[in-house]
């Protein structure tokens, strides 16, 4: 199962030095195009999508998130994003519903 990560371009930087296959987004018809490509592409098992990346697709990436098992859609913050998650897990459990 692999990565896949949909980005704005402050974000990206980290997710390709570490090997994840890694689109940079900065409009709508960008963001869309990666996010078929990474629906399309077979092993992907999950979907890193900044919020920047994800705010430009919003209803698209909700109904994939809520509809498919797989691929994982996995929304981070983005880096210069205000949020704070304080882990993947935590991220991944308010994903699934499960109480934190």
């Amino acid at each position: 199962m692999n990565f896949f990560c949909i980005a704005d371009k402050n974000s990206s930087i980290g997710f390709k030095f570490s090997g994840i296959q890694t689109r940079e987004v900065t409009t709508k018809p960008e963001a869309h195009e990666a996010f078929k490509t990474a629906l399309a592409a077979p092993g992907i098992g999950i979907i890193v999508i900044t919020e920047k990346a994800a705010s430009l697709i919003r209803e698209e990436v909700d109904n994939i998130a809520f509809e498919q098992e797989l691929p994982l859609i996995l929304e981070v913050p983005s880096r210069d994003s205000s949020k704070s998650i304080k882990s993947v897990t935590e991220s991944l459990r308010r994903m699934i519903g499960i109480g934190v």
